[in-house]
């Protein structure tokens, strides 16, 4: 019994162990929750924004700027002061609860103050924020005071000392610095009495305004230059140099050309109207436009000028050079004729000779066109110039082609002689064969032999009457040359054959008279007789050399080294 109620007494003092464990970390829970929002508060304290009122109240604001300070202290008062005591209150009594039988009551009483605690940290950044903006405004006032103030400075510097730069568009150009100066005033005004709203509504615009206007100070200048100090000049130098030059018996490749610069003498008025105006769009790409249409007409004149000596220098050469290229073609048109009454021209040579006199002729109408366009004083040099230069070229071309069928014509009499001089040698070489197979004394010879040779003996006839003829025709001659050439190279391996096939086949028979107790070999040897009385010679040849071979390995290959040998 003793034993259980100690054991109960134990059990429950260890609930009770449990109970006060859980409530010390629950009350240190809630005292560092405390401290942490009690350390909020004291921020808020820290934040100091009656100073800041204090601060911007200094600056004595008017206008929307009052009227927005006290609607902020207002919100301040009410809002955030009247909350901040009420803050500090509640946590003085949830302070003296901690420790008490309530604390299980303060959990959400401190989560009630935390929110409200940082509801009033965000007002109070809010407030601190507007103020600064408030601050913020009063020193940028300052400084655009001085800032545009020295920049107007500036303006009326360049405006005064380099007017005659603008033209009559300085009078706008210093309206508008008067009509900025009205509003900066103004600006001024409203900043320095506090209103900095207002003022800035003002700033926005007048800092827009002031850089509009620096850049057609930049601007106008550079527009305005060309059009009168370098266009007016370029263009008066372009209509006095058009005079001189046609009195100089000049022509132009671009029409009306004094109309052109009264033109562009009009459009550099037009975009001036524009500038006086200040209406600068279009204004820079027109002034390119002018520039680029006046370095053209310069183009133009200076290419008549640089081309009349070379006119001058060209038209003397040219004249000569189509007299020879003319002379040239009437010799070579006569050589072809002469040529044409014995060899056939298979080249298109006399059409061609046509050909290069026709374009010769056409160059030489030009030629005189424009000799009469310089004695007329209507040549325009340039058109002259390219023109003759081109027929220069042609001119070289057209004597390079005479020099390519002159050359090739010319060998036409050689080509015959030399193919001539081949048909002798082709002859006597269709003899030497011929003897050569008679001196081998055969019974015969083989069909395919007899129809090559007087094949190849027909050819050379052939041959000898296309030279016989009385207009020969040499690309004919040539291609008989060739075929004759190639067959009496295989007629000559023929007759070869032939000579080495008997020959062996004697030896061969020689030799197997040594075998005439061997039937194989007597009757090969036979065998190859009567293919060889057929004027068979190769097959005899195979018939013999293939029983030796049996009947005495190598010794067929023995004979034939020494046949070659000997020859």
């Amino acid at each position: 019994m003793d034993k259980l109620v100690f054991q109960i007494i134990i059990g429950i003092l260890i609930v009770l162990a449990i109970i006060l464990a859980a409530l010390y970390y629950y009350q240190k829970r809630l005292i560092r929750q405390y401290e942490q929002i009690d350390a909020q508060v004291k921020q808020l304290q820290e934040m100091k924004i009656e100073q800041h009122f204090e601060k911007v109240e200094q600056l004595k604001v008017t206008g929307d700027s009052q009227e927005q300070l006290e609607k902020l202290e207002k919100n301040y008062q009410d809002e955030v002061v009247s909350q901040e005591k009420k803050l500090a209150g509640e946590l003085e009594t949830i302070k003296s609860l901690i420790h008490t039988s309530k604390v299980f009551s303060l959990a959400k009483r401190l989560s009630d103050l935390e929110l409200a605690v940082h509801q009033v940290n965000d007002q109070c950044l809010q407030i601190k924020s507007s103020l600064h903006h408030i601050e913020e405004l009063h020193q940028a006032h300052k400084r655009a005071i001085d800032q545009i103030k020295q920049r107007y400075r500036h303006f009326h510097h360049v405006l005064d000392e380099k007017s005659f730069e603008y033209g009559d568009s300085i009078k706008l150009l210093n309206d508008q610095l008067d009509d900025l100066e009205h509003e900066y005033d103004k600006f001024s005004q409203l900043s320095q009495t506090g209103d900095f709203d207002a003022a800035q509504q003002i700033l926005t615009d007048l800092k827009q305004n002031n850089q509009k206007l620096a850049d057609l100070i930049e601007q106008v200048p550079k527009l305005y230059k060309p059009l009168i100090a370098e266009f007016p000049t370029q263009l008066n130098e372009l209509a006095s140099g058009y005079e001189q030059l046609t009195k100089q018996n000049y022509r132009f490749t671009t029409d009306n050309i004094p109309e052109k610069v009264n033109q562009l003498r009009q459009l550099c008025q037009e975009d001036l109207k524009q500038i006086n105006t200040l209406q600068l769009d279009g204004v820079e790409d027109s002034i390119k436009d002018i520039a680029d249409q006046i370095d053209d007409l310069y183009a133009t004149m200076q290419s008549e000028i640089d081309a009349r000596p070379q006119v001058e220098h060209l038209m003397g050469v040219l004249g000569k050079f189509i007299n020879h290229a003319s002379t040239q073609n009437n010799e070579l048109s006569n050589e072809l004729e002469r040529l044409s009454i014995n060899y056939t021209l298979n080249n298109h040579e006399i059409e061609t000779a046509r050909s290069l006199n026709e374009q010769i002729i056409n160059i030489e109408k030009e030629y005189k066109d424009d000799q009469a366009a310089i004695k007329d004083h209507t040549a325009i040099y340039s058109q002259v110039l390219a023109r003759q230069n081109k027929n220069e070229r042609s001119l070289t071309e057209i004597e390079k082609q005479q020099a390519k069928i002159n050359d090739e014509v010319a060998k036409l009499q050689g080509d015959q002689q030399r193919a001539e001089q081949m048909l002798q040698k082709y002859s006597t070489k269709l003899r030497t064969t011929r003897r050569q197979v008679e001196q081998l004394n055969l019974p015969g010879l083989p069909k395919d032999y007899l129809d090559y040779f007087f094949g190849v003996s027909d050819e050379i006839k052939r041959l000898a009457d296309e030279l016989q003829k009385y207009k020969v025709n040499m690309d004919e001659v040539t291609k008989q040359l060739i075929i004759v050439e190639s067959d009496l190279e295989t007629l000559d391996e023929k007759t070869n054959d032939i000579r080495d096939s008997v020959e062996l086949t004697e030896r061969l028979q020689q030799y197997a008279n040594r075998f005439s107790d061997e039937s194989k070999v007597a009757a090969a040897a036979a065998k190859s007789q009567e293919e060889f009385n057929k004027f068979n010679y190769t097959t005899s040849l195979e018939t013999i050399a293939t029983a030796l071979e049996e009947a005495e390995p190598g010794s067929y290959k023995r004979i034939e080294d020494s046949y070659y040998n000997e020859k």
